[in-house]
Formats: C-alpha cells, structure tokens, sequence
C-alpha cells in the first residue's frame, strides 16, 4: 500500500512538470508567467511591509498602555503612602 502511494505521488508530481514544461515551452505562456511571477511578489512586498507596520503600531501601542498602567500605579502607590502618613 505504501508503495502504490508513493507512486501516485511520484507520478502526479511528474503529470505537474510535464504540464508546466508545456505550457512554459511557448513565449507567450513564459512571458505570462514572468509577469504573474512579478505581480505576485509585488503584492508579497507589500503585504510583508503592511504586516510589518501593523505589528510595529501594535507593539507601540502596548507599550504606550503599560507605561500608563506603570504610571497609574506609581501615583496610586504615592497616594496611599501620602493617606498612611497622614493618619
């Protein structure tokens, strides 16, 4: 069984490069795929730099939130030193 899957394999692998080497014979067709293979990695740039802003803003805006929550509690902490001294 594992032998007969193995082969299916091997032979639709060599069906997917027989057919890409046809249609990849004619000018035309390479030129297509030149241009797909452009557009393609254009739109992979671009999304690689948008991901890369997201994160970026993300990450500012966590450290925004925790400096706060660090302030929040620095003044809270203060406050209750200063009511205990007064007491």
């Amino acid at each position: 069984m594992g032998k007969k899957s193995n082969s299916l394999v091997a032979f639709a692998l060599g069906a997917a490069t027989g057919a890409a080497a046809l249609f990849l014979s004619k000018k035309e067709n390479r030129e297509k795929a030149e241009t797909a293979v452009k557009t393609a990695s254009k739109e992979a740039t671009k999304t690689a730099k948008k991901a890369r802003k997201t994160v970026r803003n993300k990450v500012a805006k966590a450290k925004k939130t925790v400096k706060k929550t660090q302030t929040a509690a620095r003044k809270a902490s203060s406050a209750a030193k200063k009511v205990a001294k007064n007491q």
